[in-house]
């Protein structure tokens, strides 16, 4: 298995039994038809709720005014919007590809763009059973060789720069507002708290990182969950001493796909100041940890609500950002996720035949070499003596 790159670990190899393993996990093939309803399930709800504005009227009017505003969508803006979401992507593959190689040279460009792609279109279009894009992520890097204990480090190394900028984005937004930049004295203290927050998540990462050792075996779940969250943000702070370029994709990642909700705001109205903006957007990402549809998006229109957004408006633009952000990504993603079948089955056929070399060569050092030992002397050949030659004759 790899351990590094251009280090070949010899010490085990996998056996066909270890590379087909009952409980081995696998990609699942795509259902047209389940794609077809996943699709149309949105459409449904948007025609339901049309005719609902339709009919009933008055108490939903701002239903009604949220859809006349779709309607009359600035399709320049809308466009500006796509080509965000397809930025933010790119920097979401610039960081995975640095975090990535680092583990194992199997992670390059292209393979860190089809584990990302891939991923998008297993969260949002196929029976994966609960299985996400991160879970897709830790198995195909898994998939490279380098084992899971190693796979599962990497991964937490690159969410460690990812969410790192996340909270970063929410203190700084959250300061920002505090400090004056769009809101009352209830909207700085809401924003400040948050910031708060955010700055204290990120000091008990450093300490975590300052302080904890090595997984201690004896531990507990909770320990040992510390130590390698430890270990995987000392890795991180370990690629921000290096300055490498492609650090800049998690900054990327968060600002482009926020950029999405502020082209989509434009694109219908007028969006509010940057600060609150960036302050509702990284505060509805916080919906991500709740397992309830539609979190991310109610936490949005909430927040733009409280600092005073036309109800019309946020509900609108929200909604516009995430058509945007979950489905433009998915035909891609399925493209992506094609390629990383056939490259893991390609990783499969190499390892296998590795292995089959690296037992070619090794065998042979373990069969003992056939040795001539002298016959005892009682069974050798008795010695002719001349006489008895002379005798005969």
């Amino acid at each position: 298995m790899y351990r590094g790159p251009g280090q070949l670990d010899t010490s085990r190899v996998a056996s066909p039994a270890d590379m087909t393993s009952p409980q081995d996990f696998s990609l699942p093939s795509l259902d047209v038809r389940l794609v077809a309803r996943r699709a149309a399930l949105p459409l449904a709800l948007v025609a339901a709720a049309a005719a609902v504005v339709l009919v009933a009227g008055g108490p939903i009017q701002v239903f009604a005014d949220a859809l006349s505003r779709a309607l009359e969508a600035d399709p320049r803006w809308i466009a500006v919007a796509a080509v965000a979401e397809l930025l933010s992507f790119g920097g979401y593959v610039a960081l995975f590809w640095l975090v990535g190689r680092r583990a194992t040279p199997r992670l390059d460009l292209r393979a860190g763009a089809e584990i990302t792609l891939g991923g998008a279109a297993a969260t949002r279009l196929l029976p994966t059973a609960g299985v996400g894009g991160a879970a897709l992520t830790l198995w195909a890097i898994a998939k490279t060789g380098v084992g899971s204990k190693r796979a599962g480090r990497t991964l937490l190394t690159f969410l460690s720069l990812l969410y790192g900028t996340f909270l970063a984005g929410i203190a700084l937004s959250g300061a920002a507002i505090a400090l004056g930049a769009g809101g009352t004295t209830g909207h700085a203290l809401l924003a400040g708290g948050a910031a708060a927050a955010a700055g204290l998540a990120l000091a008990v990462g450093l300490w975590l990182a300052l302080r904890r050792g090595e997984a201690d075996p004896g531990a507990g779940r909770i320990g040992r969950g510390a130590s390698l969250l430890a270990g995987a943000v000392r890795d991180a702070l370990g690629l921000l001493r290096r300055g490498d370029a492609r650090l800049l994709g998690a900054p990327a990642w968060w600002a482009f796909d926020a950029a999405v909700l502020w082209a989509t705001f434009h694109a219908l109205g007028s969006p509010p100041s940057l600060a609150v903006l960036a302050f509702a957007y990284f505060a509805g990402q916080v919906g991500n940890t709740i397992p309830i549809p539609g979190a991310v998006s109610g936490g949005m229109v909430g927040t733009l609500l409280a600092f005073g957004v036309a109800p019309d408006l946020a509900l609108s633009s929200v909604l516009a950002y995430r058509a945007i952000a979950i489905w433009l990504p998915a035909p891609v993603g399925l493209v992506g996720l094609g390629a990383l079948r056939a490259r893991i089955a390609r990783w499969a056929r190499e390892d296998e035949d590795a292995a089959e070399l690296v037992e070619a060569i090794v065998a042979p050092a373990f069969v003992a070499p056939a040795i001539a030992v002298p016959a005892p002397p009682h069974v050798r050949p008795a010695m002719v003596s001349p006489c008895a030659c002379a005798g005969s004759a």
